[in-house]
């Protein structure tokens, strides 16, 4: 959520594009929306599984097309090594055709520990990388890069 207007959800999607939507543009469009005024049902925002939305309960819910279509692009980067690590974590996946749980089977884990690496929830070793990474045919590789620094005053 945006520190600048509480009902403004930022949204990550899979490739890396950065959305702000705005949740209270939908209050006068469907009233049952407007249960999010309050902040603590608001603040309860979940993923759905497989990424194709988000909900706060069983009965409200919002498309991640419609946050793609009506979201705004913030111009973010994916900048975080544990986020990108996520990301990448889940592209491939899904390019090899693969569900978390086939995933999980192949590498002798749980599928829960992939979901939580694909969330950015945990810190996997080099070791559980390659592993993965050889069981969507893929080979691991990690780079160093110089990050320009800018002085001030």
């Amino acid at each position: 959520m945006s520190g600048k207007n509480p009902f403004i959800i930022e949204a990550l999607f899979f490739d890396g594009t950065v959305k702000e939507y705005n949740v209270a543009a939908l209050f006068p469009i469907y009233p049952q929306m407007k249960k999010l005024e309050d902040q603590s049902l608001f603040r309860s925002v979940q993923i759905d599984v497989g990424g194709y939305g988000i909900s706060w309960n069983d009965s409200l819910d919002l498309e991640a097309e419609t946050i793609w279509e009506d979201g705004v692009e913030t111009g973010k980067a994916l900048t975080d090594p544990i986020s990108e690590l996520a990301f990448e974590l889940t592209v491939e996946r899904e390019k090899a055709g693969l569900t978390q749980k086939q995933l999980a089977e192949r590498a002798g884990m749980y599928q829960a520990e992939i979901s939580k690496l694909e969330r950015g929830l945990s810190n996997p070793s080099v070791e559980t990388l390659q592993r993965l990474a050889e069981c969507m045919g893929l080979t691991l590789q990690i780079r160093f890069q110089k990050v320009a620094r800018v002085e001030t005053g």
